[in-house]
């Protein structure tokens, strides 16, 4: 099923019109309808803001297969450049809801992570280099070695604070969309 076609059906099965969905995520009736078709393709920030909405991980909108054991190759991964930074999906499993990526930021660079409802929740674990985590009002500085774990997200930022690149493993589960995902094997 390709990209436009899985947002079409998850949006048709929340009861969602184009427009309704348009709305959610703060894009255009038109946009969407493009994205449906198949004749555009999101960003990685749009692809966020159109999982939250469909109540799926990312991953699950653009990851092909059937439930069960998934492996993705090193040659298979796709990576996107936000703000001084690259982050490459992981771990692209199929009707899940947990998003693993490898982000290397650039000295100076940050990450933006997307707003989790209520039960999201997020993980960071810097492989190399010390970064500065921000989630609302709270912060945390984390160095080699160092993990930080964040319930009831509002979508953190990931900020190098070093002279060199940067690399952390960040995580990110929406408990809705994983027990929706569960229901749906059942």
């Amino acid at each position: 099923m390709s990209l436009g076609e899985r947002i079409r059906t998850l949006r048709r099965r929340r009861g969602l019109t184009v427009q309704g969905l348009a709305t959610a995520c703060g894009l255009s009736k038109g946009f969407i309808s493009q994205v449906e078709n198949g004749r555009t393709s999101p960003s990685l920030s749009t692809l966020g803001d159109l999982a939250r909405v469909l109540s799926v991980s990312p991953a699950f909108l653009v990851a092909n297969g059937s439930p069960g054991t998934h492996v993705t190759r090193a040659n298979g991964r796709g990576a996107t450049s936000p703000r001084g930074a690259s982050a490459t999906l992981l771990s692209e499993l199929p009707q899940r809801s947990l998003d693993l990526y490898l982000v290397e930021i650039a000295p100076g660079g940050a990450i933006e992570g997307q707003p989790l409802d209520d039960s999201g929740e997020q993980a960071a674990h810097v492989l190399v280099g010390r970064v500065r985590v921000t989630n609302g009002s709270t912060q945390a500085d984390l160095g080699p070695g160092d993990t930080g774990h964040w319930s009831e997200c509002s979508g953190i930022t990931v900020t190098n604070l070093g002279a060199e690149p940067a690399k952390i493993v960040l995580a990110t589960l929406c408990a809705a969309a994983a027990a929706a995902a569960r229901a749906g094997e059942g």
